[in-house]
């Protein structure tokens, strides 16, 4: 049972919202994630420059680790998912996109508020 807790009491809290620098061929483009976090399930948004915003699936927290989907497209038929490490107010995601798209890594940044 305290081993159940240590983990559950170890595991941070991303809840809020971050901002990364998004490398793509035509230039920088910044990236939003609103998190909402409840224990290990993560929930959100996703908004990359002026595209709409998109809800995150399949989203969990375990530690220091994070990963969820994003769905782009009006069937979200372009899948991007997010794989991280937490390190206080950064997170270090890796996105590999469905399809033949090279993958891409980002520092996500907690915007303080």
């Amino acid at each position: 049972m305290i081993s159940i807790l240590a983990v559950v009491a170890s595991a941070a809290d991303i809840t809020g919202t971050w901002k990364a620098d998004l490398e793509t061929p035509q230039g920088t483009v910044q990236v939003n994630y609103t998190f909402k976090q409840d224990g290990g399930t993560l929930t959100g948004t996703w908004q990359a420059a002026q595209s709409p915003t998109v809800e995150i699936t399949e989203g969990k927290v375990t530690g220091d680790k994070v990963s969820f989907v994003v769905k782009i497209g009006p069937n979200g038929e372009m899948t991007f998912a997010h794989e991280g490490t937490i390190k206080g107010d950064e997170i270090q995601l890796t996105m590999k996109p469905s399809g033949e798209f090279p993958g891409s890594s980002v520092v996500a940044k907690r915007v303080k508020q």
